[in-house]
């Protein structure tokens, strides 16, 4: 690990103390006299920590500290200062430096200092490699979703907009939440937003808040998702649908990151780390002239694309469990396991809606059985792979609720018994019932073997 000091100090024999204090212990210490060459200094190379004397010639300590966490937010700062600058040096720990040493201090107290710093910045770097691997516990994926999840954890923490492609019901707003978990972000807001499901006059309000005033129905200020998600992560679900108006000013945000309240004229400086996602053809809106070309390229930095479910082999019987553990248990109904013949089907079907599909066909099932275990009656006739019988929809409108309801049994019944080849067990797996209940129903509704 690491352990690079920066030392700025004017007074030359605690400049010296310091660096020969820590690097008799093993740091790698650079000092300075003034914050200018310390600035110079970090252009050329990284360091761990920054320590600083809080009055400096040119620049002060202060200055270089929020100069530092602007440049280099992934320095610690710590100060020195003198007994009356405290309640500064205090307001800076607010502001985010680490600690800060009262002059006069011993070596044994900077060495405490220093070494509680960097035990501080190992537990967070554990932290973070353990948030890795729990980040993504609710995206579920084999081989086919590996390169997904290594990009995930690659870019996790990084500040580059990424753009999320894939068919609906894929699974796109869950890697926007493992990029927020993942991230150093994680303690701040995570904002949502469907670029679809508002107008385009609303859309803008959302997005850039509005003052009083600024419009029919503006009784007071508001502040926007941008200014609400300041430090955190903002995810822009089908950017695709966004209008074009809209695309231009969202671009000047990226661009400047800035924004202008509607009805407002003083820029807001944002800080985001913007994730967006879309089931459209980006491709083809550019050149249908749907998409603004430079919004594109400014937001597909890093791609990661999801495939359709069908092209995920195991997957599917690790989201199908998944499935039924979590509806079982919301469900009342724990433990219910599926049949092979029903998890035959599921494994056959296409899945043009995707993991959505599956979670509501599963939903649906779980709800149906009564007996702890999901049988081929109980999925959709699309899913079994079955044409609808024609009788059962043909019962006539003149016939009563009640024995309409006989009418549909029985021929449902009949149905799969000719299916099945008059094989009871069979049968009853189709229509998700047992043996002995489509026995007791062939008896009321008079139905031979």
């Amino acid at each position: 690990m690491s352990r690079n000091v920066l030392v700025v100090e004017d007074e030359l024999s605690i400049r010296i103390g310091i660096q020969h204090t820590l690097t008799a212990e093993g740091y790698s210490v650079e000092s300075y006299e003034d914050a200018d060459s310390a600035l110079q200094a970090m252009t050329e190379r990284s360091f761990d920590l920054l320590i600083t004397d809080m009055r400096l010639p040119g620049i002060s300590g202060l200055d270089l500290l929020g100069r530092v966490k602007e440049l280099y937010p992934g320095t610690g700062t710590m100060l020195i200062t003198a007994f009356p600058e405290i309640e500064l040096a205090v307001k800076a720990m607010r502001q985010g430096a680490f600690d800060f040493l009262c002059k006069p201090f011993s070596n044994e107290g900077l060495l405490i200092a220093v070494e509680r710093f960097f035990n501080y910045r190992e537990l967070k770097r554990e932290n973070v490699q353990f948030k890795t691997s729990a980040g993504l516990d609710e995206m579920i994926g084999g081989q086919a979703m590996q390169p997904v999840f290594e990009r995930i954890r690659a870019i996790a923490d990084a500040c580059t907009p990424v753009l999320v492609l894939g068919p609906s019901g894929t699974g796109k707003e869950l890697v926007a939440n493992a990029l927020h978990n993942l991230s150093a972000r994680n303690d701040c807001e995570f904002i949502k937003i469907n670029c679809s499901a508002l107008p385009e006059h609303l859309l803008e309000s959302e997005l850039f808040g509005h003052e009083k005033g600024a419009f029919t129905g503006a009784h007071k200020r508001r502040v926007g998702k941008f200014e609400a998600a300041n430090g955190g992560t903002f995810f822009f679900d089908e950017i695709g649908d966004m209008p074009l108006s809209l695309q231009a000013k969202l671009l000047r945000v990226l661009e400047d990151g800035e924004i202008t309240r509607v009805g407002g004229n003083t820029p807001i400086r944002v800080e985001v780390r913007t994730v967006f996602a879309t089931a459209k053809d980006l491709d083809a809106a550019l050149e249908e002239g749907a998409f603004r070309e430079d919004l594109y390229y400014r937001i597909n930095v890093v791609p990661i694309t999801l495939p359709p479910l069908s092209e995920r082999g195991d997957d599917i019987i690790k989201l199908m469990q998944h499935f039924l553990q979590l509806y079982g248990a919301r469900h009342g109904k724990e433990g219910i396991t599926i049949s092979p013949k029903a998890q035959n089907a599921l494994l056959n079907y296409d899945y043009p809606g995707n993991i959505r599909e599956l979670r509501n066909i599963v939903e649906r099932s779980v709800l149906l059985t009564q007996e702890g275990v999901v049988r081929l009656g109980h999925l959709p006739q699309r899913v079994r792979g079955e044409e609808p019988p024609a009788a059962p929809g043909c019962v006539e409108d003149t016939v009563g609720l009640e024995d309409g309801v006989r009418q549909y049994e029985r021929e449902r019944i009949i149905h799969a018994l000719e299916q099945t080849g008059n094989r009871k067990q069979l049968a009853a797996e189709q229509l998700g019932i047992s043996r002995k209940v489509l026995w007791k129903k062939m008896k009321d509704l008079g139905i031979n073997s």
